[in-house]
């Protein structure tokens, strides 16, 4: 289909107003003057098990996402039993995650990859500059208790380099697993995969005292490759992950709460040279590859804050190592590896105005990569380094009962050096602003924008000067433009919201640089512009709920469709993608059930490169669970049927559909039973 040819919506946008499609903006006032009907609420009885969705929900401290956001809660996760990051944002259309290895999946907020995001862990900077076949979500979400993602514009005190918004993710206290008069608990799981003959192992230990606590959680998996939904075997698909977290903390009766952590993921397996492609053409050897990463960090909080003193400190170390022994490169085989090493830290102060609160502080960054190859004449060790140092200021304040801001701004100075000593020091300001009205108690109107200074990325560490010498002529920061507007309506047990997004980020970063003769040029960078639209209802009637979910985006670099190959550290093409998800309990029988469900809709932007259309599919999964009271409520069966049509399928946002370097891209697994038992203890 060409371009002219092509409806407005969904599709690509033909008359911009003011760097926005027409009819994205259109949809964005329809949403912002949506007439919506009374709606009775459901009268709910005493006894009801409440099941809660995935919520988008105002701010009104920090730690809740402005409206338009995402939040994901420990009740969510433990509903939906995710086996992998892709699980986790299996309910929210506006987040997709390519790839359906643990080591090859890719978060993408809006269509931008998470890499253009700041990313933390328990406030561990997370740095995904690596290798671009390596995927950028590699967290176990087992020890997950919430999730929070910025989508767009981010708050002042997230973080720097927050292009495209920013995600926080943070795992279990012992706190979450033992009741307040608990000394000592924990769980055991273990599961069994139909489709990889395989079974997976958890255990969950903690224990507190006189205000003392500890937590200790170890994961094991140990599957083999599975089939996809025609019955074949996909090679190089085994998990044997490991993954492990040890928490300690101590809260005084004042409140001061003093926490350190330690925690390490490693993926190690037979994969292909390059671990997001199912296979290049002309054939591949698997190798072993191993990707490990370990983190430590000690934070400080005053839970029982004054009005003038709230204050927070943090320290964070991260290490992660990367080993591909037998990179394929035309005839011959090479060895690369990647260490990068980061610390971060954060000192901040939680004032309490009357209105609302401010929060003011510093924040820092030290990174450094290093990568190695024997590839001559170029073998060897080269690292690059930067470190960053800024100033935020983020007020959250209730001008009035019905409306509320939340604006800021943030300064970062940084210095960085590439791996032939050449040095770079820039200064860039950023600010964003949010506001949310409420026009009758039911109907509430909100909107955003902010830019970020974006500074200079490390490039990718595992081909340092492999294809070529690395040149930093013209290398310079990247900045982003983010926009939002939508409509929340909440009234009984009916929940809508709708909201437009437009997303640039101009000089965005390709971590790989562009090889030119015997040179690798650093300063490659595209426009990246996402727009479109998301929508979401859900409807909650006390033992259980409906929720659907719709996100329409539109991902252009330089004006154009991008490859799903050549995205990387960029984004790729989504299109039109609903989820759904229903779920219903038995309070008294101690039963619940539920299904979640995605439909991607065709998208032809492929046909402007000259690649076939990507095709409609539609993926269905049932749970059911039984937490039996004649054993005290302390065990748990429970049963998921994933892909239960067997639909042979590629994922919207797994790579390699249009390129013919790609002999086949990686299909999702067929039909799979999960058979697990869990004990509370």
């Amino acid at each position: 289909m060409s371009q002219s040819s092509r409806p407005v919506l969904p599709g690509k946008c033909r008359q911009p107003v003011y760097g926005l499609c027409r009819a994205t903006l259109l949809a964005g006032v329809a949403l912002t003057v949506l007439p919506v009907a009374a709606i009775a609420q459901e009268t709910k009885a005493e006894n009801e098990t409440i099941l809660t969705p995935i919520e988008v929900t105002a701010s009104r401290d920090t730690a809740q996402t402005a409206a338009g956001g995402v939040t994901i809660t420990q009740e969510q996760l433990d509903r939906t039993n995710p086996q992998d990051i892709k699980d986790v944002f299996a309910g929210e259309a506006a987040v997709t995650v390519g790839g359906p290895t643990k080591i090859s999946q890719k978060v993408y907020v809006q269509g931008i990859e998470n890499t253009k995001l700041n990313v933390q862990i328990d406030g561990t900077r997370q740095v995904d500059s690596t290798y671009h076949h390596i995927g950028t979500a590699l967290i176990d979400p087992g020890m997950l208790k919430t999730v929070r993602v910025e989508s767009g514009v981010a708050p002042a005190d997230a973080g720097p380099n927050a292009l495209g918004g920013s995600m926080a993710y943070e795992t279990k206290d012992a706190r979450d697993v033992l009741s307040p008069d608990d000394p000592f608990g924990g769980s055991a799981k273990i599961q069994y995969n139909s489709n990889t003959k395989g079974f997976s192992e958890w255990l969950t230990i903690a224990g507190q005292h006189d205000g003392f606590e500890a937590l200790g959680y170890v994961q094991n998996s140990n599957q083999g490759n599975y089939k996809d939904g025609d019955g074949d075997e996909v090679v190089g698909t085994a998990d044997g992950s490991k993954n492990g977290l040890g928490k300690f903390a101590f809260t005084g009766n004042e409140g001061s709460r003093i926490e350190a952590f330690a925690s390490h993921f490693e993926d190690e397996g037979v994969r292909p040279a390059r671990p997001n492609f199912g296979s290049l053409a002309g054939g591949q050897l698997p190798q072993w590859i191993s990707y490990k990463d370990t983190s430590l960090g000690v934070s400080y909080v005053d839970e029982m804050p004054g009005d003038l003193l709230a204050p927070e400190f943090s320290l964070n170390y991260s290490k992660t190592n990367l080993d591909v022994p037998r990179l394929q490169g035309g005839p011959n085989f090479y060895h690369v590896q990647s260490e990068i090493e980061t610390i971060n830290g954060k000192a901040a102060n939680t004032f309490d105005v009357g209105m609302g609160d401010v929060t003011a502080g510093m924040d820092f960054y030290h990174d450094e990569a290093t990568g190695t190859h024997d590839r001559t004449p170029r073998d060897g060790s080269y690292s690059e380094t930067t470190t960053n140092i800024g100033a935020f200021s983020q007020a959250r304040l209730s001008l009035t009962d019905a409306w509320r801001v939340s604006f800021g701004g943030r300064a970062d100075r940084q210095w960085f050096e590439g791996v032939d000593g050449t040095d770079f020091e820039e200064f860039g300001l950023s600010g964003n602003v949010n506001t949310e009205y409420d026009v009758v108690e039911t109907v509430t109107v909100y909107g955003g924008a902010g830019t970020q200074f974006g500074g200079l990325p490390l490039g990718e560490s595992a081909i340092y000067n492999f294809s070529g010498v690395w040149n930093y002529d013209g290398f310079s920061p990247s900045r982003s433009k983010n926009f939002k507007v939508g409509t929340r309506y909440s009234e009984g047990g009916w929940s809508l919201d709708g909201n437009v997004f437009y997303n640039k980020i101009d000089d965005s970063h390709d971590l790989t640089g562009s090889v030119v003769g015997s040179t690798v040029y650093r300063n490659t960078t595209i426009d990246l512009v996402t727009q479109g639209y998301n929508l979401s209802a859900a409807y909650n009637y006390g033992p259980g709920f409906a929720r659907v979910t719709y996100s329409h985006t539109d991902v252009e670099t330089d004006g154009d469709a991008p490859l799903s190959t050549n995205a990387s550290y960029q984004g790729v093409l989504q299109g039109d993608i609903f989820t759904f998800e229903v779920a219903h309990g038995w309070d008294d029988l101690g039963v619940r059930v539920g299904t979640t469900s995605e439909l991607a809709l065709a998208n032809d932007d492929p046909e402007e490169n000259g690649f076939p259309k990507l095709d409609t599919y539609f993926v269905a999964n049932l749970y059911g669970e039984w937490t039996p009271e004649a054993l005290n409520n302390a065990v748990t069966l429970r049963v998921d049927a994933l892909n239960i049509f067997d639909r042979d399928y590629i994922d919207r946002a797994t790579p390699g559909y249009d390129s013919a370097q790609v002999g086949e891209p990686y299909h999702e697994p067929g039909r799979t039973f999960l058979v697990s038992a869990k004990v509370t203890f």
